[in-house]
C-alpha cells in the first residue's frame, strides 16, 4: 500500500552518481554509433569518411562548448539555490536500476532506428557521426559535471540530491531542484538513503 501511495511522487537521486551514470550512458551511445559507422565503412557501405568526419567534429565541438558552458552555469546556479532538507522520497537502488535499464533501452532503440534509416536513405553516414559526436561530447561534459558535484559535496560536508519526476528516465539537462542533506562523517551511511526519507 505504501509503495502504491508513493509511486506518483517525485524522487531525489544523488547528484554525482546520477550525472556520472548519464555520462556513461551517453558516452556508450556515442561510441556504439562510431563503431556502427566504422563497420558500415569497412564493409563498403553507403558512407563518406570526409563528410562524416566533418559532421562528427562539428557535433563534438559544439556539444563540448555549449554543454560545458551550460553545465558550469547549471551547477553554479544550483549551489546558490540549494533547498533545505525536508521529507522526500528517496529512489531505492532497485528503482534506480529499473529506471536506468528503461532509459538505456529507449536510447538504444532510438539510436538503432535512426542509424538504420540513415543507412537506407543516405550515402554519408551523417546520423551516425552526429550521434557519435553528441554522445561522446555529452559523456565528457557529464563526467566533468559529476566531479564538480563530488567536489561540492566534499567542500560543503553534505550530500547533494537532484529531483527527478516520476515518469522521467533521466534527470533534466537544464536547471532542476537541488537538495542538500547534512553528511554524517560516515561514508557508508552517506551513500545510503537520507534521514528525511518517507517510509
Amino acid at each position: 500500500m505504501a509503495d502504491t501511495a508513493l509511486a506518483g511522487l517525485p524522487r531525489i537521486v544523488r547528484a554525482s552518481a546520477e550525472i556520472s551514470w548519464r555520462g556513461q550512458a551517453m558516452m556508450s551511445l556515442g561510441l556504439a554509433s562510431a563503431c556502427y559507422w566504422t563497420v558500415v565503412w569497412l564493409v563498403d557501405g553507403p558512407v563518406q569518411p570526409l563528410e562524416a568526419g566533418i559532421v562528427f567534429a562539428a557535433s563534438l565541438l559544439m556539444t563540448l562548448v555549449l554543454g560545458g558552458i551550460t553545465s558550469r552555469r547549471r551547477v553554479t546556479h544550483a549551489l546558490t539555490h540549494v533547498l533545505s532538507p525536508h521529507a522526500m522520497v528517496h529512489e531505492t537502488p532497485a528503482d534506480a536500476r529499473e529506471r536506468h535499464a528503461r532509459a538505456a533501452s529507449v536510447l538504444l532503440l532510438g539510436a538503432v532506428v535512426l542509424l538504420v534509416l540513415d543507412t537506407a536513405i543516405s550515402e554519408v553516414g551523417a546520423t551516425a557521426a552526429l550521434l557519435a559526436g553528441a554522445g561522446i561530447g555529452i559523456g565528457i561534459v557529464d563526467r566533468a559535471e559529476a566531479r564538480r558535484w563530488t567536489q561540492a559535496e566534499e567542500s560543503r560536508s553534505a550530500r547533494l540530491f537532484l529531483m527527478i519526476r516520476p515518469t522521467a528516465l533521466l534527470v533534466r539537462f537544464g536547471a532542476t531542484d537541488v537538495f542538500e542533506l547534512p553528511g554524517t562523517g560516515n561514508p557508508k551511511y552517506d551513500d545510503g538513503p537520507s534521514p528525511f526519507d518517507l517510509p
